[in-house]
């Protein structure tokens, strides 16, 4: 294991994740201390008084609670939110796509237990998991951010140039899509579907609420940065934090609770199309999910998702990859063009797999998947 620990603060403002429908329809770059007491309230009480916010917050195991969140599938994400309470602190992991969502992510905590947080693990840089970073850095004075190493490099330089394409075209976004429910029109012209509404306006509400806060929000980088694994004890339960491969991007991480046999993914496994990106490694993303697999978790928590109770949509996820791979690498061989390669690489039957009948579905499956996979592969394929 490899760690380093960082004292230093980032001023630098973030945007959110890329969506590729944005890049085409708008022709533009990328726009992406308490005392150790126990708990103050039972578990079942918390539950009740979260069940009408904007997440689901389940115990999974002793100790272990997510925050699911409940927002429709769409164009834009919030994190999912773990909180593991030990003897004597908590460590969380994910922080909210804005200050506002991890206040009310933490309140939920503090009806659990009034331990302070001692440690922030960041499954990777995109802003939906970091941006409530500086909500737990005021109310626990004293926490560590964990991320990998390399999103030392990634977050100043690709947040900045985000948060210029957020707040510019963000809400010129937001305004399209609230016209487009007025108007009961889909963005590709099709009458609008209910599920697509419903989507629609939770897309436009949380970018909304993201722009408004955005110029407030105090991006800082890890105070402990690892390059493959950290392990920490906290009585007899272990946290193992692992970097098992580049996949959503060169930086995530998984944390792995061996004895709960829990595993919390950030982004690697999104449920229900899964979120390849702009900024993925498709040529290794497949073998990372393998590494996932062989932990051989009971409980996958996803990134943005429902909680995961077998292994089967991650076993879809990596035919996909593979065939992502299988096929790009071909097209390189034949020394087709990236357009070519668009052409010739067909993913409908994983598009049917995980979007089934629902036109939204295939959309979000094409705009996070297809589209954004084949070039990323392309890309790596054509270096190698």
């Amino acid at each position: 294991m490899q760690l380093r620990r960082r004292d230093q603060t980032c001023d630098a403002r973030v945007g959110f994740k890329p969506t590729i429908y944005i890049l085409v329809v708008l022709a533009l770059a990328t726009i992406g201390a308490s005392s150790a007491s126990g708990a103050v309230s039972s578990s079942t009480k918390a539950a009740a008084e979260t069940s009408s916010q904007s997440f689901d917050l389940q115990k999974l195991a002793e100790g272990v609670y997510a925050a699911i969140r409940k927002e429709p599938p769409g164009l834009m994400f919030n994190a999912n939110i773990v909180f593991i309470i030990n003897d004597n602190d908590v460590v969380v992991v994910d922080t909210n796509i804005t200050p506002s969502s991890a206040r009310e992510s933490l309140a939920a905590l503090r009806k659990l237990t009034a331990k302070p947080v001692k440690y922030v693990v960041n499954t990777h840089w995109h802003p939906d998991h970091i941006s409530g970073n500086q909500v737990y850095r005021d109310e626990f004075p004293g926490v560590e951010f964990i991320a990998q190493a390399t999103t030392l490099e990634d977050l100043p330089a690709v947040g900045e140039s985000n948060r210029k394409g957020l707040l510019t075209n963000g809400p010129r976004f937001a305004t399209q899509l609230r016209s487009l429910v007025e108007k009961k029109k889909s963005l590709t012209g099709e009458d609008l579907t209910e599920e697509e509404r419903a989507g629609y306006l939770s897309d436009a509400g949380q970018l909304e609420a993201l722009v408004k806060e955005a110029p407030d929000i105090q991006i800082m980088l890890p105070t402990i940065t690892i390059e493959d694994r950290l392990t920490l004890r906290r009585g007899d339960r272990v946290i193992d934090i692992r970097f098992l491969g580049r996949a959503h991007t060169r930086a995530d991480l998984v944390v792995h609770l061996p004895k709960e046999g829990i595993v919390i993914t950030g982004d690697i496994v999104v449920w229900p199309v899964p979120l390849v990106g702009s900024t993925s490694y498709p040529l290794d993303y497949g073998a990372t999910l393998e590494k996932l697999l062989a932990l051989k978790a009971s409980i996958i928590v996803p990134g943005h998702g429902k909680v995961l109770r077998d292994d089967s949509y991650v076993q879809l996820m990596v035919r996909l990859l593979s065939s992502v791979k299988q096929q790009t690498e071909a097209a390189a061989a034949r020394g087709e063009t990236l357009e070519q390669t668009r052409k010739s690489v067909n993913l409908d039957e994983f598009r049917k797999a995980f979007a089934g009948d629902s036109r939204f579905k295939r959309f979000i499956f094409d705009a996070y998947v297809t589209d954004p996979a084949v070039e990323a592969a392309f890309k790596h394929s054509s270096k190698k």
